[in-house]
């Protein structure tokens, strides 16, 4: 099915289905992301959170279904048109997967090296701002992974996801491992790069801080598809069964009194 191209759409996804072998992990899935918008991807263990977030970035083609990107068909793309949308995108992967035998510059130069255009004497500069961005001090950036923190390695790794400018930020469980102040600030973090640079940003998580408080939008997956989309508090008064086990939980009631007696927020 073609899908007519939005330019307040980053993402437009239509029938979605990924199948491995007998298993089928999505079917008929739907999503769109808003230009701007922070929208958390979440749902219960073998939702197919992290397969969605692959097919999104064209690391995984689905079997059917079709897909726009910042208003292009991104699956009948050409290989060079792929590559021209890859780089429009700045993804953070779960754990950080920064190279290890490489220091946190040197992480950030080689994707400056390989696909930027900038002359060789920019390109320290250009990393170190990333790394600035990314609330790192400048004394990291000649440190290895193993000599990080976690909440320094996903910095790390969001300096690098920034490091060519992207449009659509990509985050797979950025604050996983993270204590809870590291986390908030991470989210923090986040919001105020969204506003700074004009980012549209996507992340799967199961941080329920992250959720009511670092999103706009929660797309909830179930059912092999996006059952709902909505802010935190609407989906936490939605009957599906799915969303009231999810957002009905003990863990969840602080939030849900918190969004009650402050209705426009979630």
């Amino acid at each position: 099915m073609a899908i007519p191209p939005s330019t307040d759409l980053i993402v437009q996804a239509r029938g979605l289905l990924n199948r491995f072998g007998a298993s089928t992990v999505h079917e008929g899935l739907d999503l769109d992301v808003p230009r701007g918008c922070i929208m958390a991807l979440v749902g219960g263990s073998g939702s197919g959170k992290s397969v969605l977030l692959r097919t999104l970035t064209l690391l995984h083609a689905p079997q059917q279904g079709s897909l726009r990107l910042f208003g292009q068909d991104a699956l009948s793309a050409s290989p060079a048109q792929r590559i021209r949308l890859h780089l429009r995108m700045g993804i953070l992967f779960q754990g950080g997967a920064l190279f290890t035998g490489l220091t946190v510059l040197e992480n950030i130069l080689l994707v400056l090296r390989e696909h930027s255009a900038l002359r060789p004497g920019l390109l320290a500069d250009v990393a170190m701002l990333k790394l600035g961005l990314a609330g790192l001090p400048a004394d990291a950036a000649h440190k290895y992974p193993s000599e990080l923190s976690g909440g320094m390695v996903k910095r790390a790794a969001l300096a690098r996801a920034l490091a060519l400018d992207p449009e659509l930020l990509v985050l797979d469980e950025p604050t996983s491992g993270l204590d809870p102040l590291g986390a908030a600030d991470f989210d923090q973090l986040i919001g105020q790069l969204r506003d700074l640079l004009g980012l549209t940003v996507l992340q799967a998580t199961h941080d329920l801080d992250s959720i009511w408080h670092g999103s706009d939008l929660v797309a909830f997956l179930a059912r092999r598809k996006v059952l709902a989309v909505g802010r935190a508090a609407e989906l936490a008064e939605r009957a599906e069964p799915e969303l009231v086990e999810y957002f009905g939980g003990v863990r969840s009631k602080p939030y849900r009194r918190g969004a009650a007696g402050h209705p426009g927020g979630s």
